[in-house]
């Protein structure tokens, strides 16, 4: 998504969270005013993008891709009796750099931010699960699903992450927002999958 027609500050805050290119997204904040929300989406950014030192194309790290990806692995550990230390303890440590608890301690207005940085996160992620053609594919990408098979996967990768995943790696408190933004996320943008993710959460 491109923001070449929307770069004046009476689009904002709109034009930030319909970015998805983090260089841009920082260019557009650097532009709006100064404020206390505005400081607060500063940091919020900072602590969720980087660019590894060695990286050789310029591009950035995604911590959220990378705490949605965390909890995907520990969800494999919920139903053994061995193993899931080093999953519950790799989730921890993401959610101690992102600072995810003290956003929630510090009243309404941050955790309505994290609110919108954690639906913009979500809505990142299954985008790029749509569009990539090994997870939309089967045998090995040489056959592509279907348009409501690929949604339906991407239900149950929610499900898996955001509920089977948070509960093993015992988040539920810090990470109840991304929960809810994930699922609102899916839900506008995937509504006709919204039932089939429903029902896995009554379900569970």
């Amino acid at each position: 998504m491109t923001m070449e027609k929307r770069k004046t500050r009476e689009d904002f805050p709109d034009n930030y969270y319909q970015e998805t290119d983090p260089g841009m997204r920082r260019a557009i904040l650097v532009e709006a005013e100064d404020t206390s929300a505005n400081r607060i989406r500063q940091r919020l950014l900072d602590l969720r993008y980087s660019k590894p030192a060695r990286a050789k194309d310029g591009q950035w790290t995604d911590a959220y891709v990378k705490l949605w990806m965390a909890l995907k692995f520990a969800a494999q550990y919920a139903n053994s009796f061995f193993g899931g230390r080093g999953a519950r303890r790799d989730v921890r440590r993401i959610l101690d750099e992102l600072q995810i608890a003290q956003f929630l301690e510090e009243g309404r207005e941050a955790r309505e931010l994290l609110y919108r940085e954690f639906y913009h996160g979500a809505y990142v992620y299954i985008r790029l699960c749509s569009m990539d053609r090994n997870y939309s594919s089967t045998l090995m990408g040489m056959v592509p699903m279907k348009e409501d098979s690929v949604q339906a996967k991407i239900a149950r990768d929610i499900y898996e992450s955001l509920y089977v995943g948070v509960r093993f790696a015992q988040v539920e408190e810090e990470l109840s927002l991304f929960r809810q933004a994930a699922k609102d996320a899916f839900d506008d943008y995937m509504p006709a999958q919204r039932e089939y993710l429903q029902e896995m959460i009554d379900n569970g």
